[in-house]
């Protein structure tokens, strides 16, 4: 398991690595997140994933907003995918996130590390980056 502090708040830092359609900008040699199926909150609960030219799977999402925690799955039939969680809550300093993958189906022994360095990386840049008002230019 992979844990870190990150200098956001906990709601922050989940809501970031719950939006599926944005991991392109921080997961590692992902090219492409595809939203197959959505709950009735308009979340995805399965999303289909391209990476490089001969990775591609499909996980389905499990989210308990409460305790601020996604598990995932591989979708029914497919091969690639690994099962894992991700959790966040409060910390001195700001959030305790929790990464966990259950097996790396013949990935990198490195990555569990990799995808949660990468997701690190990408919050803390976000919290260095000066914070614009609502309804100002992008």
């Amino acid at each position: 398991m992979f844990e870190a502090v990150l200098p956001l708040t906990p709601e922050a830092c989940f809501t970031e690595f719950v939006d599926l359609e944005s991991a392109r900008l921080w997961l590692p040699g992902l090219r492409k997140a595809r939203v197959v199926r959505t709950n009735a909150q308009g979340r995805p609960v399965e999303v289909s994933y391209e990476f490089g030219e001969v990775l591609s799977y499909a996980l389905v999402y499990h989210y308990d907003d409460a305790a601020r925690r996604v598990r995932w799955v591989p979708s029914a039939g497919l091969q690639d995918g690994v099962s894992g969680s991700a959790s966040f809550e409060a910390a001195p300093g700001g959030c305790l996130f929790r990464y966990s993958l259950e097996s790396l189906r013949g990935r990198a022994p490195t990555h569990e590390a990799d995808v949660a360095n990468a997701f690190c990386g990408w919050m803390r840049s976000r919290a260095a980056r000066p914070q614009r008002s609502r309804g100002g230019p992008p």
